[in-house]
């Protein structure tokens, strides 16, 4: 279950502090404000950043962390995760979104459902959400 907060009460160094991202985490940001996002991180010592080009794989998945930085719908969401999820067995990944009509209400938890992340956070603003999905570990470590 995702807990509900106003954007408006969080940074997003809080975010990621919560979200188990430390300045020392492997780091990657995807979009096409990557650049600034990756300066935004680096200036404040998150010193293993980089680069995701969309429609690439993340080099072994390795990585702890991916920022989507731009508004992403449900559709672009599916294509990025259908190439790889990115980040490793319990990294997570930030994603702002539109609001979602009536009609497509759901659709990026299912998109991120259907690639075994599970939403556990969800920051609600006055047009876009942003949402904190943590990928589920393998199946034989979830039984243990």
């Amino acid at each position: 279950m995702s807990q509900e907060t106003s954007r408006s009460s969080i940074s997003l160094a809080q975010l990621l502090a919560e979200a188990g991202v430390r300045p020392g985490s492997n780091i990657r940001v995807t979009g096409p404000g990557s650049l600034s996002a990756l300066l935004w991180l680096c200036r404040r010592g998150y010193d293993r950043v980089g680069c995701l080009q969309a429609g690439r794989r993340s080099p072994a998945d390795d990585a702890e962390a991916l920022l989507v930085a731009h508004t992403a719908t449900g559709g672009w969401l599916a294509d990025l995760l259908d190439r790889g999820p990115h980040v490793r067995e319990g990294g997570v990944m930030i994603v702002q979104t539109a609001h979602a009509s009536a009609a497509n209400d759901g659709v990026v938890e299912a998109v991120f459902r259907a690639h075994r992340f599970n939403v556990v956070r969800r920051l609600s603003g006055a047009h876009r959400d942003v949402l904190v999905a943590r990928r589920s570990v393998g199946d034989l470590r979830e039984a243990a």
